[in-house]
């Protein structure tokens, strides 16, 4: 791929987040939908190998699936009311639809099935992206429309969503796999709180973003794919395996990491809001999640595996950002992982901001 058409992909899948970002007209928030969607599946093929083919296939039918329910709602909706605000009530099976096409494009139970398949399928950078940045713009969509929707529909596919996440992850070896079934669990975390609080929720999904954001561009940028690459990496570079350890620490929301404010500021307001059951739930849940954040934290630098005696490892060397000298990557790679360790520090400020 030409690096003038890899620009002008990437300049459109911005383009149509924006779009939906700034859009109050329910036409306009679709256009914005199917522009980043067909954006982004040339580069999920990135070299157009078998397995990322088929991930971007895969990616691309789900989308079809969510994009064409909520095209349906949108029909419907001004068919019967005669408008196309955004912000307009929806009927109950109106609401029923936007939940589990958001649900679809989130990656939310019973939704979530297709989501860790694609991601082990494309690259690290991929991954990131439909982590990260390919969720805010349904995330928009659902903050715009959750004064009418069913909450406590999205709050069961939210809990449920938590407890899958955990339980998918225990059994896996793939780093890809591993942080595909946590952003599922995360998603599950901002869903269940959106209606109790939509600035919470947005909080929630900012703090995410950047830990994900250092977690997968540290793996990125050593290559990391499985459970014995994270093992070894402690012989190539020690700050690597210690970042990457306190990372995923991060994900798991372990106090004083960053990550422990998603925690906070959710049962926070699930318990001013009187569920108590749902906030024991979630935390019940969490702990499934817990338990392979600790495997790769021992895998990356906790614990030493016996090696040969004649082996011999480039211990503590240091690996420089690709290219050498500071860039972009490296910048952001820095910023994200110092977020995640220090980040509590600036919990104040992110409550401030709800």
């Amino acid at each position: 791929m030409s690096r003038g058409i890899f620009y002008s992909l990437g300049f459109s899948v911005v383009l149509g987040t924006v779009i939906v970002f700034s859009s109050s007209n329910w036409f306009f928030v679709w256009v914005g939908l199917e522009l980043n969607t067909l954006s982004i599946i040339p580069l999920l093929c990135g070299s157009f190998s078998p397995r990322s083919v088929e991930s971007s296939v895969k990616y691309f039918l789900v989308q079809s699936v969510s994009a064409a329910m909520i095209l349906n709602v949108i029909i419907i909706q001004a068919w019967l009311c005669s408008s196309w605000d955004v912000g307009y009530p929806l009927g109950f099976v109106m609401s029923l639809l936007i939940v589990f096409a958001v649900g679809l494009k989130l990656g939310l139970f019973p939704c979530h099935y297709w989501f860790p398949d694609v991601v082990q399928g494309v690259s690290l950078i991929n991954g990131l992206i439909l982590s990260t940045w390919q969720k805010l713009a349904p995330f928009v969509i659902l903050i715009n429309v959750v004064a009418s929707l069913e909450v406590s529909l999205l709050v069961c596919m939210g809990a449920f969503s938590v407890f899958i996440g955990g339980w998918g992850g225990l059994n896996q070896t793939q780093v890809r796999k591993i942080l595909a079934f946590s952003s599922v669990a995360h998603m599950g975390w901002i869903c269940a709180t959106v209606g109790y609080s939509v600035g919470g929720a947005c909080v929630m999904m900012v703090i995410y973003v950047i830990i994900n954001s250092g977690v997968f561009l540290l793996v990125s940028e050593f290559n990391v794919k499985s459970l014995s690459g994270v093992s070894r990496l402690v012989y190539t570079s020690y700050g690597g395996s210690i970042g990457l350890a306190l990372g995923v620490l991060s994900l798991g929301g372990l106090p004083p990491l960053f990550g422990f404010s998603i925690k906070f500021v959710s049962l926070s307001f699930l318990v001013e809001g009187g569920s108590i059951f749902l906030s024991v739930a979630l935390v019940m849940g969490s702990l499934l999640s817990l338990f392979f954040y600790l495997r790769v934290a021992f895998n990356s630098a906790l614990v030493l595996f016996p090696q040969h005696s004649l082996v011999i490892f480039g211990w503590r060397s240091v690996r420089s950002c690709i290219g050498g000298g500071l860039t972009f990557r490296g910048l952001l790679l820095s910023v994200s992982i110092g977020l995640s360790l220090f980040g509590l520090l600036g919990l104040p400020f992110f409550i401030s901001l709800i």
